[in-house]
């Protein structure tokens, strides 16, 4: 079981934390890199956070809010890190502030078509297929809750 981590934005003095984030090579495949989805964020309305164990910046998650629907569009994890609920801890702390937040109807996701763990990962923190709908070529996930 994981020990405590906690979600913080990204601001000019913890950014570059974020930039020593290494993924597993297959996910290296599957998700851009942090210095992309940074740029990504400055131009699509999304908001970085990155992910706190102690002082130490272990992870990097984005969302944004489009017309009701507040979209979960990363989830890193440093590959040291992984398998220790880190990921799911953060993204419960995530769904707990989208959900709080008025602007906020329903919270979606998505995923690569044969990224099987990210599809499993969601599935057990809540979220369900929408069968219709494709974002980008990708399966999209509405949070269901628990």
């Amino acid at each position: 079981m994981a020990s405590s981590c906690h979600i913080v934005p990204l601001d000019r003095y913890n950014w570059e934390l974020c930039l020593d984030i290494t993924l597993l090579p297959a996910q290296e495949a599957m998700l851009p890199p942090v210095l992309y989805s940074l740029a990504q964020a400055r131009f699509e309305n999304l908001t970085p956070m990155g992910i706190l164990v102690g002082e130490k910046m272990i992870g990097f998650l984005m969302y944004g809010e489009f017309g009701g629907i507040c979209w979960i569009n990363r989830i890193m994890i440093d590959a040291k890190y992984q398998g220790m609920g880190f990921g799911t801890s953060a993204i419960q702390q995530l769904v707990a502030k989208l959900n709080s937040n008025i602007h906020c109807r329903e919270i979606r996701t998505s995923y690569a078509r044969d990224n099987y763990p990210a599809r499993h990962f969601f599935e057990a923190l809540g979220f369900e297929v929408i069968p219709s709908e494709l974002a980008d070529g990708e399966v999209v996930m509405r949070y269901e809750g628990n």
